[in-house]
């Protein structure tokens, strides 16, 4: 499924995908969840590509689910179609057969610490910030943050960001 926010590009053994939604931070909306399953798929069928590199266009690697894109769901809707969904897909890219390298190139943010955690390894630019906002909104991190997380970087450190 093609996104004109999401991008994947293949050179040699890398491919390449690019969150490209930078007025928005690459914040997330359902369909650039769709199309990151898709290109998961689609990476997993490139028998030449030994390596993702993933990272972000603009000055955020991505502020994480666009709080427009699910504010009006009812709870119903908002628990399955983005929140399980969500974790799907980024369970999706976590088990890729490739390692996955995540290029931070500017802030992870929500969801999009937890899209990072997703990855296998993280490389980070100095000046970038990084965190849970969504306790902030009486929120959990729902794309699997709290497990994931805590299993990368340990509890204490996971304490802190929330």
């Amino acid at each position: 499924m093609a996104d004109a926010h999401m991008r994947l590009a293949a050179e040699g053994a890398v491919a390449s995908v690019t969150i490209a939604r930078p007025e928005k931070l690459n914040a997330f909306d359902i369909d650039m969840l769709k199309a990151l399953a898709a290109i998961c798929d689609e990476v997993e069928a490139m028998t030449d590509v030994r390596a993702v590199v993933l990272t972000g266009e603009g000055r955020a690697f991505s502020a994480g689910g666009d709080i427009k894109a699910w504010g009006a769901m009812q709870a119903n809707e908002f628990g399955q179609a983005w929140v399980r969904f969500g974790h799907r897909v980024f369970e999706r890219l976590a088990t890729l057969r490739m390692p996955v390298i995540a290029a931070l190139n500017g802030h992870a943010l929500g969801g999009g610490l937890e899209l990072a955690a997703a990855a296998d390894f993280r490389i980070a630019e100095q000046h970038i910030r990084i965190g849970l906002p969504e306790t902030g909104l009486g929120m959990i991190p729902g794309w699997s943050g709290t497990q994931r997380l805590v299993r990368r970087f340990g509890a204490q450190i996971v304490r802190r960001m929330v």
